[in-house]
Parts: C-alpha cells; sequence; structure tokens
C-alpha cells in the first residue's frame, strides 16, 4: 500500500485522491468477507482443539462458499449503487477525482469474488495455525500486484487503468495459489471434493451468525473512517492526498501488531477448545506486550527515512508539517494506546465476546472520533490535525474499555452462550 500510493503519485494529486476515497470505502466491504474468514478461524480452531476434526472439512467448505457468497453479493450490488454512493459520500470532491474514483471502484468491485474466496481460504489455513501458507499466499498475491504496479503504472503510465488491470492480475493468480495451498493440507482439513461442491445452508448460517460481530466492529470503524474521509474531502485535493500519505506511512509500524492480533485469534480459539482459560489471559497479556515493543520499536526506526519518504511521494509542500505532525502524534498514542485498542479485541472475539466489542466501537467512533473529530476539525477550524488528534485519543478510550472488560472476566459468560447455538456433528 505505500509503495503503490508513492508509484499513484506520479499521476497527480487528483490519481492519489481518487485511489484514497475508493480505497476508504474498499476496506469498509471488504472487511465483511474478511471477517467471515476470521470467524472462520474461530470455529475452526476450536473444533480442533476440542477434537472434534471430523468436523474440519464441513466448516472448511462452508468458510469458502459463505466469502464467495458475500464477495458476489457485495460486487453485484455496488457495481448498481457506486455512482450514487461516491456522490453521497465524496460529492464534494473536484470533477477530475470523482471521475478517476467512479472508474476504480468499478474495477474493485469485479475483483471481489476473487479476493473473498482468499480469505475464506487464508482464514481456514489460520485455524489449524498454517499460518505460513496463508502468509505465502498474501505475498504472492501482493508480490503479483506490486511488480504489475511497476509494468502497468510506472513503465506504461496508464494510471489508474493500471492499478485496475494489476489488482484482476493479482487476484486471479491469487485464487489458483491460495487453492493450491489448501488442497496440499486436504488431509489435515478432511476436505473432500463433494465437501467443496455441496453447498450446507445449515453450516453457512453458523458461519455467518458467529462472523456477524466481527463484521459489525470492522464495518463500524471503518465506516467511521469513510466519514472521517468525507470531512476530510472538504478540506480540498492537497490535504485528501496528505491525509493518504500520513496514512500510508503510520501504518507501516502497526505491520506487526495487526498480525499479532490476527494470529491471537487461532491460539485463542485452541485455546478454548481445550477448555483452558487460563492461556487464554496469558497468551494475550504476551501479545499486548510483543505488539506494543514492536510498535514502537518501528515508529522509531522509520523517524529518520521521514524526508526520503516526502520525497517519493511528493505532496504539496505546506502539508509536509502537518503529515509530520500527524505522524509524531500517531507515535505517542502508538505506544500507550493502540494494541489495547487493536490486539486486546482479537482475544475478546475469539472467545464469543464480539457483541461487546462490537457496541464499544461503535459508541468510541461515533462520539468520539466523529463527533469531536468535526467538532474540532471542521467547527472549530483546526483542519487535518484536529481530526486526527480525535482518531488517536479514540484508541486510548476504546482500549482502557477493552482491558476493563478484559480483566473482568465477564466474556466467559458467553462460552456456554455458543455452544448452545452450535449446529449438529455431521
Amino acid at each position: 500500500n505505500f509503495i503503490n500510493t508513492a508509484m499513484i503519485s506520479s499521476s497527480g494529486a487528483a490519481a492519489i485522491s481518487a485511489v484514497n476515497m475508493v480505497g476508504s470505502v474498499n476496506v469498509f466491504l471488504v472487511q465483511i468477507f474478511v471477517a467471515i474468514g476470521l470467524g472462520g478461524t474461530v470455529l475452526i480452531s476450536r473444533a480442533y482443539g476440542s477434537g472434534d476434526i471430523r468436523r474440519l472439512g464441513r466448516l472448511t467448505a462452508s468458510v469458502i462458499h459463505s466469502t464467495l457468497f458475500v464477495g458476489t453479493i457485495l460486487m453485484l450490488l455496488f457495481l448498481f449503487l457506486h455512482q450514487g454512493v461516491l456522490r453521497l459520500l465524496f460529492g464534494s470532491a473536484e470533477a477530475s477525482v470523482m471521475n478517476s474514483a467512479k472508474l476504480y471502484f468499478v474495477g474493485v468491485l469485479l475483483s471481489y469474488p476473487a479476493h473473498a474466496v482468499i480469505e475464506g481460504i487464508n482464514g481456514s489455513l489460520r485455524g489449524l495455525g498454517f499460518t505460513r501458507n496463508s502468509l505465502k499466499n498474501s505475498l504472492f498475491m501482493n508480490g503479483v500486484y506490486l511488480l504489475s504496479n511497476f509494468v502497468f503504472v510506472l513503465y506504461l503510465k496508464l494510471g489508474i487503468m493500471g492499478l485496475i488491470y494489476s489488482l484482476f492480475i493479482s487476484r486471479l493468480l491469487g485464487v489458483l495459489f491460495a487453492s493450491y495451498s489448501l488442497y496440499l493440507h486436504r488431509r489435515n482439513y478432511r476436505l473432500r471434493k463433494k465437501e467443496i461442491l455441496k453447498i450446507d445452508g445449515q453450516m453457512m448460517r453458523y458461519i455467518l451468525q458467529i462472523s456477524l460481530p466481527f463484521a459489525a466492529e470492522s464495518l463500524f470503524f471503518h465506516g467511521g473512517k469513510i466519514v472521517m474521509q468525507m470531512m476530510v474531502v472538504s478540506l480540498g485535493t492537497a490535504y485528501i492526498a496528505a491525509n493518504a500519505i500520513a496514512g500510508s506511512w503510520v501504518q507501516i509500524a502497526e505491520i506487526i501488531p495487526s498480525a499479532l492480533g490476527t494470529s491471537l485469534v487461532p491460539i485463542v480459539g485452541q485455546s478454548v477448545g481445550r477448555g483452558n482459560l487460563k492461556d487464554v489471559k496469558k497468551l494475550t497479556k504476551s501479545f499486548i506486550r510483543l505488539g506494543t515493543v514492536a510498535i514502537i520499536t518501528v515508529d522509531a526506526l522509520l523517524l529518520p527515512f521521514f524526508p526520503l519518504a516526502m520525497n517519493l511521494f511528493k505532496p504539496v509542500p505546506e502539508t509536509i508539517p502537518v503529515i509530520f505532525k500527524m505522524y509524531l502524534m500517531a507515535f505517542v498514542m502508538h505506544a500507550f494506546t493502540w494494541c489495547f485498542s487493536f490486539v486486546l479485541p482479537s482475544a475478546l472475539r475469539a472467545v464469543g465476546d464480539g457483541k461487546f466489542t462490537s457496541k464499544v466501537s461503535l459508541l468510541t467512533m461515533w462520539i468520539f472520533r466523529i463527533g469531536i473529530g468535526y467538532i474540532v476539525g471542521i467547527w472549530l477550524g483546526v483542519g487535518l490535525l484536529g481530526i486526527y488528534a480525535a482518531m488517536t485519543i479514540e484508541w486510548g478510550i476504546r482500549g482502557f474499555i477493552f482491558y476493563r472488560r478484559f480483566i473482568s472476566n465477564r466474556w466467559m459468560e458467553q462460552l456456554e452462550l455458543q455452544k448452545k447455538t452450535a449446529p449438529r456433528k455431521a
């Protein structure tokens, strides 16, 4: 994402702004089938931890069917609605930005079914701890995407269309690569051809039910980011681009703790399957400490490279101090709040406490990130820095609430409730 943002900057601020606008909507929608993959990770890891091996093939096939179904529905729905959605969210954007955004959005939507299958397979692989294979799948898909962008964006100068071509190629090849990864582990999953070809409606409903809190929290979070993007659009194209650049730079530090949050899900799920709740507590605390060390280390390493990054992105000169202040703000809040806000809830969701994390995310997002962000950034005229400050403060509030929930042990009550809703064994 960082390198692609730098490459598309060669097509101008309008192109960066268009890609960033659509990117925020894309992340919002993609989280739905990503969440189904995570729900599959939870269920597969629990089944494995409890010794219910015979059920793995049925679960795995249904996770893939569920992600494909949801990805296809989203593609068809938003192909019909995409122009209205962009006008509603970003109607104040310049005409050149809006035209590029419409084109890019259609290209992104057409890639959804393939992307959804990849997420379903990766979620299934993580459930049994085959994270090395899901890593290879992601590296392959993003590696092809990156190399294709060098050809289509930098060499052939195709701009937005270059990104779309790269997206299609990487997702289609990614499906083949991920499917082969799962095929290699078919015996571990007791996965047979008839399960892949048969649609199990009962299991799909159960997976979607478990995945709903994952999806809801992601939708609340990324929906709030879209509203923030709407506020940023009102500041002008230069600040849309500045926000995109700052986001790409800051997110580099979040890669390792984000991965820890993802890997915590199957680890906690298997611990729950074994009935070992002491391990849930111990491992969650360890992951939070490790994530905090990692995010501080990467933030510190990024600091001396900031001028080089600005040379790559070539932002409007007057926005560079704003971008640097956003980075420093993130540096401080990363150290104290980020892992409590984003790693800890992975453990809560994995034990079945997703409804609580979703409610908290909804409230803090709209009260603090959106409400306070609008008052400070737009109404009081502080601008992009005010909006960003509200976002980082919301990290701390979310993290504090999740920590209080975790140490209260009330999340244990959700485990018994979920056992009653599980479908009967095949």
